[in-house]
């Protein structure tokens, strides 16, 4: 009976009629253990609509060791559909459930993903023919892998009609994974409604404000304590509800008999098993089956057909908690010793809970189910199976092997901090030196990506000078991530040790992929000390090296056939090599690769005219890495939207952005991050017009830069310091920033830095008409639209000012158009103001005549567009094909257009959309 609850009522109704209007909604229910939870659950099942398929999971404690448990009890109503899946996703999810037979994938963080994928397909696939209802009790007693999915799932669902109601108690380990769903904080009951609660008769007034009293209006404390209203004269101010909850289940067992509550207990600890198994493992501890008749006569427990089911699942854990520690364990072995030999994953847990100490068959089981659970992409319970198995084992170096693959599993896993704790638990026990630097390497690999950069740089540095003289091929790769974990730190003297490293190597390496990794690598570290021309050769040689497709198969390395094109800054093949990549991982499901990938895409597209699509793929690569744990690629791609929201005067979006940015910056001490932040805030100002903090803000950015020893023109702002110092009065400062600049331009001798060093010194009055003439030209050879058009837009007004108006509207009307195309909304107001001045009247595009596409949008209309059927493009997004048609009716209003031919032939067109 559901007693009072007006407001999470309403919530649930709101959220089923949303559903049922094909809108999808997702409300997370927190509260405390016994607040009504499941209750409110139930409540829901009981208001859907009659065609409403409900699927349901329930996280139990016996249950949360075993991989996709959790799943398999969602989508069991839907298993018949698994091979309308794409055939990655399919196989995936085939094997994650057990449905046919695995075998190890390709590794990497994006396999897991492929689950996720296939639970939105799945799901969205059975919305299409009636409104789905997906209730998820106890999610933290769910399995990680099912909880991953189905959260990956819930945050994808748009326009479908699906309504997701999930449970969970706060502060229990996943409050993270639920941060940014809407949540609904379930309380206590009044006075008055626990009366009517526990109304029968058989409490007096008093005694109802006392119950209310110490309960604090927990539901099943208030009916559980009405059983026995004795104990409520009790001194109970001190006791915690969720400890009266298990005192009152307690209370419930002391009638019972021994061989009852042994046999209760087994059935407690055992989960999901059936009567037989049961039967055996009771057996071996002095009960049997018949034993539970007294529990059901106490309303304890139900025995059905082929199972035990308990009152409430609180009951089976205060059963647990109140049997003695060493009745336990011998329960465990009698059940690890009853189950069907095929079982390895039930065998393993209980097998685990029966052992102290090293166990040589403990530790075989547990290494064999952890095999077996990341053949099926389990990896946070391969992890947990793994670190298991180390601690059961008696060899050290098995210890060691066991706890090195833990950790890799749980980093495959999304458990980035458990995955260093694991290698530092392996580096500090290590049998050999050999297995001291695996550990240290991969610890040093993962913290690059999800934990401290310093400790990376530093772990990567010590173990490849350990390495180099007995596996170069290794020493070469571990160096090569080194190197980009020293960039982003901004280490100049790091990344003139790694680059030395590197060359002393150079010859020694063997396998084709180290060797390009290696050019790559020492070429970027190069440039980014400001040897300029050396880093250039380097990095083309490996670019044309890499398309022998050395990197290509190995998804691990695949993402850095994209550094070389981008490091370059060079106008040429980048974007088809680079959708090509992202496109390949998208196929493969591979979501957990793309965060790395989508930054560097975003990174590119900002670079062009493809602003839009930039934004688009900063956030897809934020959301990625969030959800995986890699958070040097979350927070890099956050400081790279920021740059591009500030350059198109966003100023609330940018701002709300930044404060997040700046704070994943200081805590991975990505400094190259910081850098773009602080570069960020000048260009904001300056395109604003406000002029004294531009320079302000430069200068920060300016000085954070020299101080760490960096010489790369592109992260230099005097180009654009000189232009607001020029605004503000300050010539002779402007002109030194510009010949400064010139020379850390020249020797790094790129388009892209030349262009800018040279319209820096134009701007400060040096050569002028020459350096405005010379800067064009340099940027014909770099795709960069927006830095052209500031050289045309200084040009012009330069024009301007000499009285040359035909040749300044040239450039102006150049420079406001491309801002206008790249919504620059600042710089197209100066273009705008300036062409104004020639006496021009100005044409600009009407606001709404020609809608941009949201980044959304444009991701959709490039898949269609490019021949992708709409289930295509869904895999590819991770969406719902129903989202995809909604976005798609988007474009088509936007656009004018009313088909995908002419959509197709708009892309083609337009390269804004290209």
């Amino acid at each position: 009976m559901l007693v009072g609850r007006a407001r999470e009522r309403s919530a649930i109704a709101a959220l089923l009629s949303r559903a049922r209007l094909g809108t999808s909604g997702v409300l997370v229910v927190v509260g405390e253990a016994g607040i009504g939870k499941s209750t409110l659950l139930a409540h829901a099942r009981m208001e859907a609509s009659p065609d409403t398929l409900v699927l349901a999971a329930s996280g139990a404690v016996p249950e949360r060791d075993l991989p996709f448990a959790g799943l398999a009890q969602l989508l069991r109503p839907l298993l018949d559909q698994v091979d309308t899946l794409p055939p990655v996703q399919s196989e995936a999810l085939a094997q994650a459930l057990a449905l046919r037979p695995g075998s190890p994938g390709e590794g990497g963080t994006g396999e897991r993903f492929a689950i996720s994928a296939a639970t939105l397909g799945l799901i969205s696939r059975a919305a299409e023919n009636q409104p789905l209802l997906l209730l998820v009790d106890d999610l933290h007693h769910l399995d990680r892998p099912s909880a991953d999915a189905i959260l990956f799932t819930a945050r994808r669902l748009l326009t479908d009609a699906v309504a997701v109601l999930v449970a969970t108690r706060p502060d229990a380990g996943v409050d993270d994974l639920v941060a940014d769903l809407d949540q609904l904080a379930v309380s206590g009951l009044s006075e008055d409604e626990c009366g009517a609660l526990v109304e029968d008769g058989a409490l007096s007034r008093a005694q109802v404000a006392r119950l209310h009293q110490v309960s604090g209006g927990n539901p099943l404390a208030v009916l559980e304590m009405a059983r026995v209203p004795d104990a409520l004269a009790q001194d109970l101010g001190a006791v915690p509800v969720p400890r009266l909850i298990e005192r009152a289940f307690v209370a419930l067992l002391d009638p019972l008999s021994g061989p009852a509550r042994t046999t209760l207990t087994v059935a407690a600890l055992a989960g999901d098993v059936d009567l037989a198994t049961l039967g055996r493992a009771s057996a071996a501890v002095g009960g049997s089956l018949a034993d539970l008749d007294e529990a059901q006569r106490r309303g304890v427990a139900v025995v059905d057909a082929d199972r035990v089911a308990f009152d409430h699942p609180l009951m089976r854990a205060s059963i647990v908690q109140a049997t003695d520690p060493a009745l336990r364990r011998r329960i465990h072995r009698a059940l690890a010793d009853a189950l069907p030999a095929g079982d390895l994953d039930r065998r393993a847990l209980h097998l685990s809970a029966a052992t102290i100490g090293p166990d040589p068959e403990a530790a075989t089981v547990l290494d064999e189910a952890a095999t077996s659970a990341a053949r099926r992409r389990a990896y946070a319970v391969a992890a947990g199976w793994g670190e298991r198995a180390a601690h059961a084992s008696d060899d050290p170096v098995e210890r060691a092997r066991r706890l090195v693959l833990a950790g890799e599993h749980a980093w495959l896993g999304g458990l980035a901090d458990r995955a260093l704790e694991i290698f530092g638990e392996a580096a500090a026990g290590a049998p050999s030196e050999q297995a001291r630097r695996r550990a240290q390497a991969l610890r040093g690999v993962v913290s690059a990506r999800c934990g401290s950069l310093v400790e990376a740089r530093d772990l990567l540095l010590e173990t490849t000078g350990e390495v180099a003289s007995d596996d170069p091929d290794t020493a070469v790769l571990l160096l090569a991530e080194a190197v980009y974990a020293c960039v982003y730190l901004c280490d100049a003297p790091a990344v003139r040790t790694a680059v030395a490293r590197l060359d002393a190597l150079r010859e020694r390496a063997q396998h084709p992929r180290s060797r390009v990794l290696g050019d790559l690598a020492a070429g970027i570290g190069r440039v980014m000390v400001g040897e300029g021309d050396a880093g250039a050769d380097r990095i083309r040689r490996a670019v044309e090296a890499s398309e022998t497709d050395a990197l290509v198969e190995d998804p691990r390395w695949r993402a850095w056939m994209l550094l070389g094109p981008m490091w370059l800054r060079e106008s040429g093949d980048t974007r088809a090599l680079m959708d090509a990549v992202v496109i390949d991982a998208r196929e493969r499901a591979a979501a957990g690769t793309l965060p790395f990938l989508l930054f560097h895409a975003a990174r590119d597209d900002a670079a062009t005219d493809r602003w839009t699509s930039a934004e688009a793929s900063y956030r897809e690569a934020i959301a990625l890495a969030r959800e995986s744990g890699q958070r040097t690629d979350e927070a890099i791609s956050r400081a790279g939207l920021v740059w591009l929201l500030a350059r198109r005067g966003r100023e609330d979006a940018m701002r709300a952005e930044a404060e997040e940015a700046e704070r994943q910056c200081v805590r991975s001490r990505l400094n190259f991050g910081k850098a773009w932040l602080r570069f960020a805030w000048g260009d904001l100002a300056s395109g604003l017009g406000r002029y004294e903090e531009a320079v302000e803000r430069y200068r920060g950015q300016q000085a954070l830069v020299r101080h760490l020893g960096i010489d790369d023109a592109d992260l230099s702002p005097a180009p654009e310091l000189v232009d607001s110092l020029v605004r503000v009065g300050d010539l002779d400062a402007a002109r030194a920033e510009a010949e400064a600049f010139e020379r850390l331009a020249e020797a790094k001798g790129q388009p892209w830095s030349r262009a800018r060093a040279h319209r820096a010194l134009a701007i400060a009055g040096i050569d002028a008409e020459e350096r405005y003439a010379a800067a064009l030209a340099e940027h014909a050879h770099s795709p960069d639209t927006y830095e052209r058009a500031r050289t045309q837009l200084a040009y012009g007004a330069f024009l301007r000012r000499g009285r040359r108006r035909a040749e300044a509207r040239e450039q102006l009307r150049a420079a406001l158009d491309t801002f206008d195309r790249l919504t620059a909304a600042p710089w197209a107001e100066q273009a705008s103001a300036e062409l104004a001045a020639t006496g021009e009247r100005v044409q600009r595009r009407a606001t709404g005549a020609e809608q941009p596409l949201t980044p959304q949008e444009l991701q959709v209309a490039r898949l269609l567009g490019g021949g992708r059927t709409t289930r295509e493009a869904a895999a590819a997004l991770f969406l719902s094909p129903k989202t995809v048609e909604y976005h798609l009716r988007h474009v088509y209003i936007k656009l004018g257009i009313s088909s995908r031919a002419e959509l197709a032939e708009r892309l083609s067109e337009d390269a804004e959309l290209r």
